[in-house]
């Protein structure tokens, strides 16, 4: 087992994040989503039910989906939620194995040391599989050099098939569930698709009663991977979106970290008992958006041993500039730069940004619509939707009726990260260039059939800035 020792990425699995203050829930808090991903872990068919399965899959009664996409916008808590939920599947004796993909890592940003972890968790949690994934790579020692296919199936796959016949997962409770978090921080974006797809396939030809829990940002070619593989086996869709309250659980945790704060933090002597105001409270969640990062990074900064917590959060809450250049949200700055380093066209990405924002901004008498955006900047219908859908999860673009579309932030911290050069640096929107396009699109418009463009809508634009 040498050689799949060499190939583990030792701070994938859940527990031994090398992070210095990794995601986790806070107390009492993402209960409602957990437990709905711990009802779909625990539902399986009985014990009659699953050797019927396995010895006649045809004729066998339909099982739940034994893949669960949890997926959300960037900084939704998705990566806190699978830590959670693994934890508690070992605790019960239901985890098989785990991988957390983080693209600062260089053995966590790539596919490569996927199956060697997910084997030796297999191996440890099912000593029985020790001996088989053994054999299988004395017999072909090159294993872990072929296709992720091939070696989910000759060190994973067929170890537990085996085990399956001896009749090792027909008594009640065993380990069953892979956690797979992080799937878009995998560099290989092909990887990525290839997996799901497989994963699929091999769900619906081998009779295993394991369950894959993948958690991603909804991107596109991910988006597009769920929906062609769920042609293949039954994919459950979990989103986390406002269904689940986030703001609630934000407020929570906010309540008690700032209980803490005034309790342990060295100046507390001079924090006054109402702090922080319930409009200081309420802007706050307001500007995390259901965004758990911006919580935890605004806690981080205000609970800073250095300087005042009152002051630390006037400069969080925009009420003053931040002293030597001390920002608050560099980590929350590097996810939004690593989602749109990814993205293609960046110089048309921008453009339509800036145009939309710099619409937004002035409040001009038409609608600051995508229909809009595509005429100032000349593209054809439907580009605005083309160019930003691989901004998925920090974006999306809603249908208003009457043929009219809006581009929303999922998070209102995005807009202000684009229009603070400090922050987005080669990414930040000059409002200047956007508005002289603006006014030079007006003048061509007016010029060429002597009236001002009109773009008719009853929604007031600027306050569905960010959703």
């Amino acid at each position: 087992m040498e050689r799949l020792m060499e190939a583990v990425s030792p701070n994938a699995f859940y527990d031994s994040d090398n992070r210095a203050d990794p995601p986790k829930c806070h107390e009492n808090t993402r209960v409602a989503v957990i437990t709905k991903i711990m009802n779909w872990v625990t539902s399986t068919m009985d014990t009659d039910a699953f050797m019927l399965w396995l010895c006649s899959p045809a004729t066998a009664p339909k099982t739940d989906a034994l893949i669960l996409w949890l997926y959300g916008p960037a900084g939704a808590g998705k990566t806190a939620i699978a830590r959670r939920v693994a934890e508690l599947c070992e605790a019960e004796g239901l985890l098989l194995a785990s991988f957390l993909f983080f693209r600062s890592d260089p053995k966590r940003n790539t596919m490569k040391p996927l199956v060697a972890n997910i084997a030796y968790c297999v191996s440890r949690v099912t000593p029985s599989t020790n001996e088989l994934i053994k054999n299988a790579i004395e017999a072909d020692p090159l294993i872990l050099t072929y296709s992720i296919e091939v070696q989910l199936t000759k060190l994973v796959l067929e170890p537990l098939r085996l085990l399956a016949h001896q009749g090792y997962f027909s008594s009640g409770k065993f380990p069953r569930l892979v956690v797979i978090d992080g799937l878009d921080e995998c560099l290989d974006q092909g990887a990525q698709t290839n997996l799901i797809q497989f994963l699929a396939s091999a769900m619906a030809q081998n009779q295993l009663p394991l369950k894959f829990l993948i958690v991603s940002r909804p991107e596109s070619h991910i988006k597009l991977a769920v929906a062609l593989a769920s042609q293949q086996a039954t994919i459950s869709h979990l989103e986390l979106n406002n269904d689940f309250l986030p703001d609630e659980d934000i407020r929570l945790f906010l309540t008690d970290k700032f209980h803490e704060i005034k309790t342990c933090h060295p100046f507390h002597a001079i924090i006054p008992s109402v702090w922080p105001s319930k409009k200081q409270m309420d802007d706050l969640i307001s500007k995390a958006s259901g965004q758990f990062i911006y919580a935890s990074l605004a806690v981080r900064f205000i609970n800073s041993a250095c300087d005042s917590p009152m002051r630390q959060l006037d400069i969080i809450l925009g009420l003053r500039p931040p002293i030597n250049q001390d920002l608050p949200f560099a980590e929350l700055d590097a996810l939004y730069t690593f989602i749109l380093s990814c993205t293609k066209n960046m110089d048309i990405v921008l453009n339509i940004l800036g145009v939309d924002s710099a619409l937004v901004e002035a409040d001009y008498e038409f609608d600051s619509s995508v229909e809009a955006v595509e005429s100032v900047l000349n593209l054809e219908d439907g580009d605005v939707c083309i160019y930003l859908s691989p901004l998925n999860s920090l974006l999306e673009v809603d249908d208003w009726g009457n043929g009219l579309h809006v581009i929303c932030f999922h998070h209102t911290s995005f807009g202000d990260f684009l229009n603070n050069p400090e922050r987005s640096k080669d990414y930040c929107i000059d409002a200047g260039k956007y508005h002289s396009l603006i006014a030079q699109w007006m003048s061509q418009v007016l010029t060429s059939n002597g009236m001002c463009p009109q773009f008719q809508s009853t929604h007031p634009r600027s306050s569905a800035r960010a959703k």
